[in-house]
């Protein structure tokens, strides 16, 4: 008669450790480019809203003969629907005095 431990197969303890560690160099590797990916999409996001809050300043120019004074005026002149949040938590300011496509600046993206 045969033992019934004799006939179970599975892993062993070493086959598994193996199994972890390859997984753990892989999520090692990934989990930078994951980070950049995240951080280039804030990016870009902050660069459509700066580029939207010009436009509108811009059409609020040609209107009232002057640039707004923030972006929060826009909104309340009907320039915006809702003013535009950066995805980092940065706001955005209006300088008037600078070309259009460093007008608007965001204090965590720069220009």
């Amino acid at each position: 008669m045969r033992s019934p431990i004799g006939n179970q197969r599975g892993f062993t303890l070493v086959e598994m450790l193996v199994v972890l560690f390859i997984i753990g160099v892989i999520i090692a590797i990934a989990l930078p480019n994951l980070k950049s990916a995240g951080e280039k999409a804030q990016d870009r996001a902050c660069q459509a809203n700066r580029q939207l809050i010009g436009a509108q300043a811009d059409n609020y120019y040609l209107e009232m003969g002057k640039y707004p004074a923030n972006v929060a005026e826009l909104k309340k002149r009907g320039y915006l629907r809702t003013e535009p949040v950066c995805p980092a938590h940065g706001k955005y300011t209006i300088q008037p005095d600078a070309p259009p496509e460093k007008r608007v600046r965001c204090s965590k993206h720069g220009e």
